[in-house]
């Protein structure tokens, strides 16, 4: 079976659209049932999409957890805690402490 790159690169833009548009409802329903907790996240971060993006990566803070992930086993507590150390950490610090750990 030959696979051709332009339908490789056709899925993948196709799933790419199904993640954003995956990752935008999900914020969505975090503003809706902890307004406050979004509110801040995009506070600390400077945009929405950033806070939108980082509620979804995989942190090394939440032992490669994503947040979500805490929010639906219950520990809410722990994103706020590290929501408030962006808050206190300079930016670039804050940059770094959203990459992804894989």
């Amino acid at each position: 079976m030959t696979i051709r790159f332009q339908d490789v690169a056709t899925e993948l833009e196709h799933i790419n659209t199904l993640r954003d548009d995956v990752m935008e409802r999900a914020f969505i329903a975090l503003e809706q049932r902890h307004a406050t907790l979004a509110a801040m996240l995009v506070q600390s971060l400077g945009d929405r999409q950033r806070a939108v993006r980082w509620m979804c990566r995989h942190q090394n803070a939440f032992s490669g957890r994503t947040a979500y992930e805490l929010l639906s086993d219950g520990e809410e507590d722990a994103v706020w805690d590290e929501i408030s150390l962006m808050g206190d950490a300079p930016v670039p610090a804050r940059m770094s402490s959203a990459r992804m750990a894989y």
